[in-house]
C-alpha cells in the first residue's frame, strides 16, 4: 500500500464497503497562489478488482485537503482492490489493499 493512501476494505453478504482516503493539500492555482506553493491536487482516481473498473472519478482542486471517498460494489472476501491516483502534475500513486 502506498504511503499516502489508507484503505479499509470489507466484504458482507456478497457486498464490498470502501472507505479510502489520500493524502494531497488538493490546492487549485488560487489558492496555492495565496499559501505561496506549488498548485496540487488529484485530478483522476480508479478503483479496480480483478482488473475491472469498480469506482473511478475526476476530481478537482475544489475538494476538501486529504479527500474520503466511500463506496460499495458487489465482490468476495480474498480479491486485491487497487487504487490509483493521477494528480495535476502527471504523477500516479498506486495502492492495494485485500478485501477482508
Amino acid at each position: 500500500m502506498a504511503k499516502k493512501m489508507k484503505i479499509k476494505a470489507k466484504e458482507k453478504k456478497g457486498v464490498v464497503k470502501v472507505k479510502a482516503m489520500f493524502t494531497s493539500l488538493m490546492a487549485d492555482k488560487e489558492e496555492a497562489v495565496k499559501k505561496g506553493i506549488k498548485a496540487s491536487y488529484i485530478k483522476y482516481i480508479t478503483a479496480k478488482v480483478n482488473d475491472v473498473v469498480v469506482y473511478e472519478v475526476s476530481t478537482s482542486g475544489f475538494m476538501s485537503e486529504n479527500p474520503l471517498v466511500k463506496f460499495k460494489f458487489k465482490g468476495k472476501k480474498g480479491d486485491k482492490i487497487i487504487f490509483t491516483t493521477v494528480d495535476n502534475n502527471s504523477k500516479e500513486q498506486t495502492g492495494k489493499k485485500k478485501i477482508k
